[in-house]
């Protein structure tokens, strides 16, 4: 896998917009719309985290996400549902978490995600 700075990251960025493509493409349902809006709203409440956010703020978008959680539970099952939710969280947090904080990623990231990607394919099948 490629070694510096912004290789590295051009990759995570390839394999998410991938993913999200694919995923769009094929699956694009009510569900999975509310899934990929809950998961892009977390994602942004764990990067406020690092900011001096103040915490009711917090507080009050993980109830936002918590609810969206629960629809796509009822509608998708607990299995599907929270492995869906879980997966992209864990593509988008990787994101930000290279690109704009500047964290490290090793050859074994890089294949989860790709084992994620695959992953998420095969629970909306």
């Amino acid at each position: 896998m490629p070694t510096d700075k912004y290789s590295s990251k051009l990759t995570v960025i390839i394999i998410f917009i991938s993913t999200i493509y694919i995923y769009i493409k094929i699956m694009l349902t009510r569900d999975n719309a509310i899934l990929l809006g809950i998961s892009a709203l977390e994602i942004f409440t764990l990067s406020l985290m690092k900011s001096e956010t103040h915490v009711a703020i917090i507080l009050v978008l993980y109830a936002i996400v918590g609810y969206g959680l629960r629809y796509l539970v009822r509608t998708k099952g607990l299995l599907a549902g929270n492995a869906l939710y879980d997966f992209i969280g864990i593509i988008g947090t990787s994101i930000i978490a290279l690109v704009f904080f500047n964290e490290k990623a090793t050859m074994s990231t890089y294949i989860g995600l790709v084992l994620g990607g695959v992953s998420l394919y095969l629970l909306n099948m």
